[in-house]
């Protein structure tokens, strides 16, 4: 088992959490889980599949933990607030956890992060999902340069906020191409090159 895999994994789950719920509002609700399936894809991925499984839950319970003590003492980070929005379908399952549990800071991140970190390790270290996964990634970090690039673009205007500039490069039809054409390409390389 691969503990600095796992650290890393932790520090993904905790950052998308806040990033996604943040940039992207629309799926807010959806971001702990996002963020703790694609942590635990990255914890377990080249892993067999009960240390890729092991992997996923062991980083969602460390992240979720770490993200609980963080969320109570940083109220935001650069403008960026510091908060977990959870889907409502956990709710009452959630609510009743915490009830039994009140002294561990947001075990919702926890319970999340265990549950869907552990699915998250299982898909990674499925072999055959690899280029699956580096389409995804090239995806999104291909959205996230182009929103970066949006925001030095128009720095220094005051009517001009990240939000604005992530929700530009989602709505831009050439972008969203050029980032699908880009992650195609580039997966497409790498299947033939390293089969």
């Amino acid at each position: 088992m691969n503990f600095k895999k796992i650290m890393i994994a932790s520090i993904l789950y905790i950052v998308w959490s806040v990033l996604i719920g943040f940039f992207l509002p629309m799926i807010a609700t959806w971001a702990t889980i996002m963020a703790a399936i694609a942590a635990g894809v990255y914890a377990g991925y080249k892993n067999k599949l009960h240390e890729g499984f092991t992997s996923g839950l062991l980083a969602g319970i460390i992240g979720g933990i770490a993200g609980g003590v963080l969320i109570s003492y940083i109220p935001n980070f650069y403008g960026i607030p510091v908060k977990i929005t959870n889907s409502e379908f956990l709710g009452p399952t959630l609510n009743l956890i915490e009830a039994s549990f009140p002294w561990i800071l947001n075990l919702d991140l926890v319970v999340t992060g265990m549950i869907f970190g552990g699915i998250g390790g299982f898909i990674g270290s499925r072999e055959k999902l690899k280029f699956v996964f580096i389409f995804l990634t090239l995806f999104i970090l291909y959205i996230f340069y182009g929103a970066i690039d949006n925001v030095a673009w128009n720095w220094g205007r005051s009517d001009w906020t990240w939000n604005m500039s992530i929700s530009h490069v989602l709505t831009n039809r050439i972008d969203l191409f050029i980032a699908v054409v880009f992650a195609a390409a580039t997966t497409i390389l790498a299947y033939v090159l390293l089969g």
